[in-house]
């Protein structure tokens, strides 16, 4: 069995292939999730992603899914955690403003004392629903989904394999641009090229 604990941070588990970013948590492979996994198509059985996808923003989110259900096998188990974005809504009326901004932005000093960069902070949200229609667009069926406190918990089964090639001409929708300048649609093909332009210039 190859199962991966996806930006494990501090819980690492035994009989897991333990996977982060930052080299202060000792995970047993050290690897930058915005990139792809080292991993064979349809290799892995079973792949773990507490606390980690509300971290890649509203476009990244997309490439992320594609290449974690890229590595895993037809019939393999996904868990993913996420917080439980109107939960936190609500917060915001018992919490002043700073304290209300703290928690759903930060943090990104983990267990106050490991800096996690980017990912550390929060850039999107997600109800069970909305997290159900997104994983489904990568051939993912939803087996249980669970709130737990201020989390969802998805709990689905990988039942067919997509590509970019199955999603570049998907559209995704900008209130902001809609209602802004821009066009109200964004073809994944597009996104890509601009990400990836962006990445050249940074790099």
């Amino acid at each position: 069995m190859t199962r991966l604990n996806l930006g494990c941070g501090t819980n690492k588990l035994p009989g897991w292939v333990n996977i982060d970013s930052v080299e202060g948590f000792n995970p047993d492979l050290v690897h930058d999730l915005a990139n792809p996994l080292p991993y064979g198509d349809l290799s892995v059985d079973e792949l773990l992603a507490e606390d980690l996808l509300e971290h890649f923003d509203k476009y990244q989110r997309y490439f992320f899914c594609l290449e974690i259900t890229r590595v895993l096998k037809i019939g393999g188990k996904i868990t993913v955690q996420v917080p439980n974005f109107k939960k936190f809504v609500w917060q915001f009326l018992r919490m002043k403003f700073d304290d209300f901004v703290d928690n759903l932005f930060g943090e990104t000093m983990l267990a106050s004392k490991v800096y996690c960069g980017h990912f550390g902070n929060h850039k999107w949200g997600y109800s069970p629903e909305s997290l159900a229609k997104f994983m489904d667009q990568f051939g993912i069926a939803a087996k249980k989904i669970e709130k737990r406190e201020f989390n969802i918990r998805y709990t689905g089964e990988k039942v067919r394999h997509v590509t970019f090639d199955d999603l570049k001409g998907l559209s995704v929708y900008s209130y902001g641009n809609d209602h802004g300048i821009g066009e109200a649609t964004i073809p994944l093909s597009l996104i890509r090229e601009k990400i990836e332009e962006y990445k050249k210039r940074i790099s």
